[in-house]
């Protein structure tokens, strides 16, 4: 069960962090992780964890994967695959292979080009292959959650990456969180705080796709250089951007999400990126369906549109009200139960943020997520 101990008093804090600890899995429990790196959204690595369920554990022999056991399993199922030889705007050149052709393209020797495959929806293209467990810590996934329940596009990933591949400077979709879990090889994390973004972002406002340590310094950016080893998870809390290098070839699993720890980051980000839209067609603003137009090009620019964001939020808070109400228990990736107290937080931050919606854009609403809404709020 994923539990918290006490749901008083708590107070959001600008970060603070003049440290990254590394903590024994088997020393930490979840309140512990819920108050001092979740609700502080402070960077923690978990060591000592298994995350291999014992059927995968042949892929992977003295910290090395065994592309060829992999092979056998996924054969030609697409996947998608990032050049880092080839920059495309602020990314790398996408391109889809199979995954046998990667393969052959690992095991080369003499390697052209840099091929880096990461995103890849492994747990979602194959379901049957329950090959990794989700730490107790990183449990409570609403946006998985919901997901995974509707069936819909999820937030799992797998990276397959050759030494010297590499993902440039960012923060995680939606300023969610994410937590990188490696099974095998070395990866270098360049992490900074939130806000000291700014100090490398040029007259157009725009950041670098790629830094390093002595131009950090040079800025004078408030940042952190982590080794993150085998059998190590990084949990990278919201707005950090960050930079990564794989230092040997790499197997790694990685999940984003939020929950009620962040929920508010996830809100205001949505927030921000409506406005600059409406901000950015305000001469439109007389045309056919505006609003709705306005919606669309947040979803497409972000990711998620106020329905998608309001949808997951009346998913998760019904489950809670109903195990609040009438203790119906569910589980959490099929192995966690959630506590009381954790509920009841949870329940409490997602009315929170539904009447803070109805009350600041209930102009910009459609009808039936305004009755949606209140629907879900008057049920309580």
């Amino acid at each position: 069960m994923i539990e918290i101990e006490n749901v008083e008093n708590l107070i959001k804090v600008d970060c603070n962090c003049n440290e990254i600890v590394r903590i024994n899995a088997q020393e930490l429990t979840y309140d512990q992780f819920f108050h001092e790196f979740m609700f502080k959204n402070v960077p923690v690595i978990v060591k000592t964890v298994d995350l291999l369920k014992p059927a995968s554990k042949e892929w992977f022999t003295d910290n090395k994967f065994n592309i060829d056991k992999f092979e056998d399993v996924l054969k030609d199922i697409d996947v998608p695959v990032y050049n880092n030889s080839k920059q495309y705007f602020n990314s790398h050149e996408k391109s889809t292979m199979k995954f046998n052709d990667y393969a052959e393209y690992f095991r080369t020797d003499d390697k052209k080009e840099l091929l880096y495959l990461k995103d890849f929806h492994l747990k979602q293209q194959l379901p049957e292959l329950d090959f990794y467990n989700v730490p107790e810590f990183f449990a409570s996934d609403w946006l998985n959650e919901c997901l995974i329940d509707k069936g819909s596009d999820d937030y799992r990933f797998v990276y397959i990456g050759v030494k010297g591949t590499w993902t440039p400077l960012h923060s995680d979709v939606f300023n969610s969180y994410s937590w990188s879990g490696n099974i095998c090889g070395t990866k270098q994390w360049l992490m900074i705080v939130p806000g000291d973004e700014d100090k490398l972002k040029d007259s157009f406002g725009q950041l670098p796709i790629s830094v390093d340590s002595n131009l950090l310094k040079e800025k004078n950016v408030k940042f952190f250089e982590i080794i993150q080893e085998p059998n190590e998870i990084l949990f990278v809390p919201s707005k950090w951007f960050h930079q990564v290098l794989n230092l040997t070839d790499v197997f790694s699993i990685n999940h984003n999400w939020f929950n009620s720890c962040n929920i508010h980051e996830i809100k205001d980000s949505l927030f921000k990126n409506w406005n600059d839209v409406v901000a950015e067609i305000q001469d439109c603003k007389n045309m056919y369906d505006f609003d709705n137009h306005c919606q669309l090009m947040t979803k497409s620019l972000f990711g998620m549109d106020f329905k998608d964001f309001v949808d997951i939020l009346i998913h998760v808070g019904t489950k809670r009200r109903k195990f609040i109400k009438s203790n119906e228990s569910f589980k959490l990736f099929d192995k966690y139960e959630v506590g009381r107290n954790l509920a009841e937080y949870d329940d409490q931050m997602i009315d929170e943020i539904l009447k803070e919606i109805l009350d600041v854009y209930v102009n910009f609403l459609s009808d039936s997520l305004i009755q949606a809404i209140l629907s879900y709020l008057h049920a309580d």
